[in-house]
C-alpha cells in the first residue's frame, strides 16, 4: 500500500510529491528530506516517514522541534543498505560529509523539544577498518546553541560505524531518551552532560556489527569509550552491553558538575578499564548487576579503578556497587586510588593476576567491602595500603586468598571465612 503524504495529518512521506526523495544510494537526497523535516516542523511537529532505500545525505539534517524521521523497522536491526554492494536492506542513511573534520556539524542535530528519530539505519560508506579510522563529527547531537531542547529521543537505532555516536553533553538535553541502539561507534558510543532532569538510556549493544579487522579493534581497543557521564542528575542506565573498548563506562566532571544516578544490567566484555571514576555529585552513583570481563584486550586490563584528577575530596567520588562479577584476564578486579567512596558487597571475584597486589587494592580513601566470594587460592584478595582512609572488609569468604591490611584505628576486618 502506497502511503502519501498529509500535512493535515502530520506525516509526511519523503518520496511523495513535492519532496521526491530517490532512496538510491546515489543521488542526494538532503533537500528533499530537510523540506520535509522544515515542512512538518512549521505544522507544528509530526512524523516524516522514509521507506526502505539507501539515502545519500551529503549535508546535515536537522529536526525541528516535535519532529520525527521515522523509517521502516519496528525494531533495531543488525544490517544495513550500502550501495556500494548494491545492498538495499531497510531505511539506511549514508553520511558522508566533514570526513577529517572531528568538530564539524553533526549529521543529524535534534534541535528543538520532543524532536527524535527512529526505525533506520546511519552508514558511513567511506570509513576505513584501519588504524586509526577516519574521524567524523557525532552522529546524532541533541539540542541547539542558546536553546534548551527537552525530550530528545534515538529509538531502534543502528550506528554502524559512527566515528561518535550520541552527543547529549554539548548542549542541554533533559530526559533524553535513548532506547535500542546497536552499532558499533569507534571513539565514543554516547556521551551526556548538561542534563538537570533525569536522562534515560537502555538496551543499547554496541560490537563489531561493521567489521573484525584486527587493527580496528586494537584500536578500539585501546582509545574507545563506550559511555562517557559528565553534568547529568539521576541518570538512569539499564540493559546495556558492549564488546572491546578501551573504557566501559568514564565519570568525569565538565564545568557544569558530574553525574549521580543508577546503573543497572550494565555488561562490558573484553574492555580494558570497565568502570573509570573520577568524579560523581555527593549523591553518588548506584551499581547493580555488573558483569565486567577482560579477553587479553588493552593494557590496564582493570574492572573498576578509582582514580584523582587535579585532586579530589572524599565527597568527590560516592560508588556503591550490589551484584558484581569479574572475570577473565583482568590485572586486577577493583584499584582504588581516590580520595572518594568505593562500596562493593555481593559480588563474585572470580579472576585476577595472581602476581598483583590483589583482586582489590584500596590506595587510598575509603572502602566497604562486604560479604563478596573469591575465586579459589589465586593470590591477595584484598590489599589496603597505608594511605587509604577508613575501609571495612568483613564477612567475605576468601577461599585460600590472603588478606595484606595495614594496622591502623580505621581499617576494620572482620568475620572473614578464610
Amino acid at each position: 500500500m502506497k502511503m502519501n503524504s498529509d500535512l493535515n495529518l502530520g506525516y509526511i512521506n519523503v518520496r511523495s510529491p513535492p519532496y521526491n526523495a530517490t532512496g538510491n544510494g546515489i543521488t542526494d537526497d538532503t533537500d528533499a528530506i530537510q523540506r520535509a523535516l522544515n515542512d512538518t516542523g512549521n505544522m507544528g511537529g509530526g512524523i516524516v516517514f522514509v521507506p526502505e532505500g539507501n539515502y545519500l545525505i551529503a549535508s546535515h539534517l536537522i529536526l525541528p522541534a516535535a519532529t520525527v524521521l521515522k523509517g521502516v523497522a519496528s525494531h533495531v536491526q543488525k544490517h544495513w543498505g550500502d550501495p556500494n554492494k548494491k545492498i538495499v536492506f531497510g531505511t539506511t542513511l549514508l553520511a558522508i560529509a566533514d570526513a577529517g573534520n572531528e568538530n564539524g556539524t553533526s549529521f543529524i542535530s535534534l534541535s528543538g523539544d520532543s524532536s527524535g528519530i527512529e526505525g533506520l539505519q546511519i552508514f558511513y560508506p567511506n570509513q576505513v577498518p584501519r588504524n586509526p579510522p577516519i574521524v567524523y563529527p557525532w552522529t546524532i547531537r541533541c539540542g541547539q546553541k542558546g536553546i534548551t531542547a527537552e525530550n530528545n529521543f534515538v529509538k531502534n537505532v543502528l550506528l554502524v560505524n559512527s566515528w561518535k555516536g550520541i552527543d547529549a553533553a554539548t548542549y542541554e538535553s533533559s530526559r533524553h531518551w535513548f532506547e535500542n541502539i546497536y552499532g558499533q561507534p569507534l571513539a565514543i558510543g554516547i556521551a551526556v552532560d548538561q542534563c538537570y532532569d533525569i536522562g534515560r538510556i537502555n538496551h543499547i549493544h554496541f560490537w563489531p556489527f561493521w567489521s573484525s579487522e584486527p587493527s580496528l579493534w586494537n584500536w578500539i581497543n585501546n582509545n574507545g569509550i563506550t559511555f562517557l557521564f559528565q553534568r547529568t542528575d539521576w541518570e538512569i542506565v539499564e540493559d546495556v552491553f558492549s564488546w572491546g573498548y578501551q573504557i566501559g563506562m568514564a565519570f568525569r566532571a565538565s564545568n557544569n558538575g558530574a553525574c549521580n544516578g543508577q546503573f543497572t544490567d550494565i555488561n562490558f566484555d573484553n574492555v580494558d578499564i570497565g568502570i573509570d571514576i573520577s568524579y560523581t555529585q555527593t549523591w553518588g552513583i548506584l551499581f547493580s548487576n555488573l558483569n565486567l570481563a577482560n579477553a587479553g584486550g588493552g593494557s590496564n586490563r582493570i574492572g573498576i579503578l578509582g582514580r584523582a584528577i587535579n585532586g579530589t575530596r572524599p565527597t568527590d567520588a560516592i560508588v556503591v556497587v550490589r551484584g558484581a562479577s569479574f572475570w577473565g584476564q583482568f590485572h586486577q578486579n577493583l584499584l582504588w586510588s581516590h580520595s572518594g567512596l568505593i562500596s562493593i558487597s555481593d559480588s563474585l571475584f572470580s579472576q585476577w593476576n595472581k602476581t598483583s597486589p590483589a583482586a582489590i587494592e584500596i590506595q587510598h580513601g575509603r572502602a566497604m567491602i562486604n560479604s563478596n566470594y573469591f575465586g579459589d587460592n589465586i593470590g591477595n584478595a584484598v590489599t589496603v595500603l597505608q594511605d587509604a582512609d577508613k575501609v571495612t572488609i568483613t564477612n567475605n569468604h576468601l577461599n585460600g586468598n590472603e588478606l595484606n591490611v595495614v594496622t591502623k584505628p580505621t581499617v576494620l576486618v572482620a568475620n572473614n571465612l578464610p
